[in-house]
């Protein structure tokens, strides 16, 4: 399926995962978003740059996939501090965690654990850039912003277990 607009052709897929429909936009070379969704459309075709996207999904999810090589485009009105914590998150070790407040420190903000909070809230791309590996200072997962914090859970375990 395409969606047309602002001069801008977005390629729509979607993959059943173990957490779930994900619905991928993306143009001919680029990730814009993932979300999750209660089914799939029926009669989508996928571009071949989506197509290379569930491959690696499907990857990860068998566990034989533990970093993301997915070229991807942020929004342009995303700051340049959001975009410095979305390129140290994904620095962060498949199977590994990093605080809210570890992830402003590294981002050179180290009052902004609000920002980086809002910033894994608004991750259009989850899984991806993996803000499922960022929890509180007190250890606790918090919330997730693709499905919850069961399926926060269910990533951080499944990356612990096919370490």
């Amino acid at each position: 399926m395409l969606l047309k607009g602002c001069n801008i052709i977005l390629n729509i897929a979607f993959y059943s995962s173990p957490i779930g429909v994900l619905k991928l936009y993306s143009t001919d070379s680029a990730l814009k978003k993932i979300e999750m969704v209660d089914k799939a459309e029926p009669d989508f075709m996928c571009s071949d740059f989506s197509t290379e996207v569930i491959n690696q999904l499907k990857a990860y999810f068998d566990g034989r996939l533990q970093n993301f090589c997915v070229e991807y485009e942020l929004p342009e009105n995303f700051s340049t501090f959001r975009k410095t914590v979305y390129d140290n998150l994904i620095k962060v070790k498949y199977g590994t965690t990093i605080s809210y407040k570890e992830l402003a420190v590294l981002s050179n903000a180290p009052q902004a654990t609000r920002a980086v909070g809002t910033a894994m809230a608004q991750n259009p791309i989850p899984i991806i850039i993996p803000c499922h590996r960022v929890i509180r200072t007190n250890s606790t997962i918090g919330n997730y912003s693709l499905g919850g914090s069961d399926v926060k859970k269910y990533l951080l375990d499944f990356e612990i277990n096919n370490l």
